[in-house]
């Protein structure tokens, strides 16, 4: 007889990562997943019956050095909305990531791996531009970083946009060093001053187009003449750049993004760019599925649109059978959701409203098998 720790039992369990959407069960043996045994006795069931059962979701761009950063949150307050590992978009720089990592990597509980900006005190607050000067960057502190926390480092962030990273010499001086240390990088393109066709034109497999959706600035990912496209961007994904649709407030243009997905540009990444002036808060950011039921409103399979938080960001961070799956040997991160008939009233950036009619409602979340949240009145005996 084998003991088992916990079984999630009669929820409709979908697993991008294994193609499955079923009613199945999920047994847990300390911090893993488990292939349920032909007999067994758990310590605790929880029934999940009329629910969701989701892996882990994972953040893939969002904002998280509370410790250092007037723009971040708390990593852990994404535990309560299903969010169970995340990404930090390149908060800190070469002059205050070690603060970061010991502050906020160490301690939390969200797992968390992270872009290390460019500029080297990062995005410290809102009203402090991080402007790129390739004079004043400094290449061999970023090396040590990037040597000391290679674990955790997934690439280099830089900001192409009005007021920060003007001209392609930055982007450029970006990606060579990044070619240097054998990284990734992750290229904010919302307020471009240099057309979008340069930037995707010159990224790499596993590089991050990020806020593939904005409609800011000098450029958008369309053709002006022919509304169409661009064939860069198609071509950057052939490749295997990532198209990131990093919600945040003014990097989502909703015309933009229907128009896009109608030509069958769907996003790779679903991430919210959570920041401590819009988290929790709708109508931009609330959390995570609050973002991902726009693309299941504009017709995204369930499987494919959850797959952006699940499986596609948990292989970008070299995680892939470990997390964002409920494969037996994941950790166990689990996001139990009810799914709710609602009507709830989206903005993007230029005010332009967007309706959807589903809700997901986190009722049970587990971080590497420790109860992290629960409903009040869920999984009552």
């Amino acid at each position: 007889m084998t003991k088992i720790d916990l079984l999630i039992q009669n929820g409709r369990v979908v697993d991008p990562a294994r193609g499955l959407d079923a009613v199945a069960d999920i047994a847990i043996i300390n911090n893993r997943i488990v292939d349920l045994p032909a007999e067994y006795e758990a310590a605790h069931v929880v029934d999940a019956a009329g629910c969701y059962v989701f892996p882990g979701l994972i953040d893939f761009h969002c904002h998280l050095f509370r410790a250092g950063s007037g723009v971040s949150v708390r990593p852990d307050y994404l535990l309560a909305t299903g969010v169970t590992a995340a990404v930090d978009a390149g908060t800190a720089g070469c002059s205050n990531f070690e603060a970061f990592y010991a502050s906020t990597v160490v301690p939390s509980q969200v797992r968390i791996k992270s872009y290390i900006n460019m500029y080297g005190t990062g995005q410290s607050d809102y009203n402090i531009m991080d402007r790129f000067r390739v004079e004043d960057y400094r290449p061999q502190a970023i090396a040590r970083m990037v040597d000391r926390y290679r674990d955790n480092i997934l690439g280099l962030k830089i900001r192409m946009s009005e007021g920060v990273a003007e001209n392609m010499e930055a982007l450029d001086a970006t990606i060579a060093l990044a070619g240097e240390l054998g990284v990734g990088v992750c290229v904010h393109v919302s307020k471009p001053l240099v057309p979008l066709n340069e930037i995707a034109d010159r990224l790499r497999p596993g590089d991050i187009f990020c806020h593939v959706y904005q409609n800011v600035g000098i450029d958008n990912i369309f053709e002006a003449d022919t509304g169409k496209v661009k064939q860069s961007i198609w071509k950057a994904r052939e490749r295997g750049v990532i198209l990131d649709a990093a919600n945040g407030k003014m990097n989502f243009n909703i015309t933009c993004c229907k128009e896009a997905v109608a030509q069958g540009l769907w996003p790779d990444v679903v991430a919210s760019d959570w920041l401590s002036d819009k988290y929790n808060y709708s109508p931009y950011t609330k959390n995570l599925m609050f973002i991902l039921t726009k693309y299941l409103e504009l017709g995204m399979p369930l499987q494919q649109a959850l797959a952006t938080v699940t499986a596609t960001p948990a292989r970008l961070m070299g995680m892939e059978g470990r997390i964002g799956t409920l494969a037996a040997g994941a950790y166990a991160d689990v996001a139990i959701f009810k799914r709710v008939e609602k009507t709830v009233r989206h903005l993007d950036f230029d005010g332009t409203p967007f309706e959807t009619h589903q809700l997901f409602i986190p009722q049970m979340v587990l971080s590497d098998g420790e109860f992290a949240f629960c409903q009040a009145d869920f999984a009552l005996v």
